[in-house]
C-alpha cells in the first residue's frame, strides 16, 4: 500500500509539474501615448512585452529581475523607441544586457553599452545584409520616422552560448536565418523572430516549413515570443502548427503562386500579414 501511495504521489508531482511547465502567467496592460505594454508576473521576475502598434507590428521585450532589466529586440520608429525606453526607465533598475537579432535600429536609445549578437546577425545588419535592406526599404516607404541607425559595435556570441545578465541565463538559438533565437529558462519562455497563430509566415521552401514544423512541435513553453505579435501559449503553437501542415499540403498541390495564394484564403480567411503571404508564394514558384 505503501508504495502504491508513493507512486501515486510522484504521479500528481509529475502531472503538476507538467502544467506548471506550459501555464501561463498572470498578465496585464499597461497603455503609453504610443502603443502598450503587456506585463506578464512570474513571481519573482517579469515580462514586459511592448506591443508598438506601428505599421510593422512590431513587439520588443524586456526581462525584469530583482536586480536589472534585459531588453531584447528593438523597434522599427523612432517614436516607438522612445516611448519603450521612457516605460523601460519607469522600472527604476539598471539596463543589463541588450540582446537585437533581427530588430537592432534604434537601440542605442536604450543604453550606451553594445548590443550581444552573432556573427550572421551582424552582417545583416550592415550594408548590403538582409536586414538592412529592410530597413532600408522602411525609410523609402515611411520616411524620417523610422529609426535608421544600427549598432556600431557588438558584443559577439555563439549560438548555444548562455549569458547571464540580471542573474537570468539566456541561451542563443540557433533558428538557421538571418540571425538567432533566444530561451529563458527561468521563465520557460522562447524568442523567434515570427510565429502568430492568426498571422501568414514567409516561408521560402517545402522544407523550409516542415523544418518549421519539426521545431514547433519540440516546444514546451509558457509562452513564445516573437517580433510580430503578442506572446503566445502552447494553444497557439499547435494552431500553428496545424497551419503549416496544411500550407505544404496546398503548396504540394498547387498549380501557381496565384492558386496557392486563392487556396490559401479559402482555408485561411481571416489570417493577418497578406504581403507574407505573398512572399511564400514568391518563393514556392520561383520559376513565375
Amino acid at each position: 500500500m505503501k508504495k502504491l501511495i508513493s507512486l501515486l504521489m510522484m504521479i500528481l508531482l509529475l502531472l503538476t509539474a507538467a502544467v506548471a511547465e506550459t501555464s501561463t502567467p498572470t498578465c496585464t496592460t499597461v497603455t503609453l501615448a504610443t502603443g502598450s505594454v503587456q506585463v506578464y508576473d512570474f513571481g519573482e521576475n517579469r515580462l514586459h512585452a511592448y506591443v508598438s502598434g506601428d505599421a510593422l507590428g512590431d513587439v520588443c521585450y524586456a526581462v525584469e529581475s530583482p536586480t536589472g532589466v534585459v531588453l531584447l529586440e528593438s523597434t522599427a520608429f523612432t517614436t516607438g523607441n522612445d516611448a519603450w525606453k521612457a516605460y523601460v526607465d519607469t522600472l527604476g533598475k539598471p539596463v543589463a544586457g541588450k540582446l537585437m537579432a533581427y530588430h537592432p535600429n534604434g537601440s542605442d536609445a536604450y543604453s550606451a553599452e553594445a548590443p550581444y549578437a552573432t556573427e550572421n546577425a551582424v552582417a545583416n545588419w550592415a550594408e548590403g545584409g538582409s536586414i538592412r535592406a529592410l530597413t532600408d526599404g522602411f525609410i523609402v516607404t515611411f520616411g524620417d520616422t523610422v529609426a535608421a541607425d544600427h549598432p556600431a559595435e557588438a558584443q559577439l556570441v555563439q549560438f548555444g552560448d548562455t549569458l547571464t545578465l540580471a542573474g537570468l541565463d539566456f541561451v542563443v538559438r540557433n533558428e538557421g536565418d538571418d540571425a538567432y533565437g533566444v530561451e529563458i529558462p527561468a521563465l520557460n519562455v522562447i524568442y523567434i523572430h515570427m510565429m502568430g497563430s492568426t498571422t501568414h509566415n514567409i516561408l521560402t521552401s517545402i522544407d523550409h516549413i516542415r523544418a518549421f514544423q519539426s521545431e514547433l512541435e519540440g516546444f514546451h513553453y509558457a509562452l513564445v515570443l516573437t517580433g510580430h505579435n503578442v506572446p503566445e501559449g502552447m494553444d497557439a503553437v499547435q494552431a500553428k502548427i496545424a497551419y503549416l501542415g496544411k500550407t505544404a499540403e496546398i503548396a504540394e498541390n498547387a498549380a501557381s503562386a496565384a492558386d496557392f495564394i486563392a487556396k490559401m484564403h479559402e482555408v485561411f480567411p481571416d489570417y493577418a500579414g497578406e504581403n507574407y503571404l505573398e512572399m511564400t508564394a514568391g518563393f514556392l514558384f520561383p520559376a513565375e
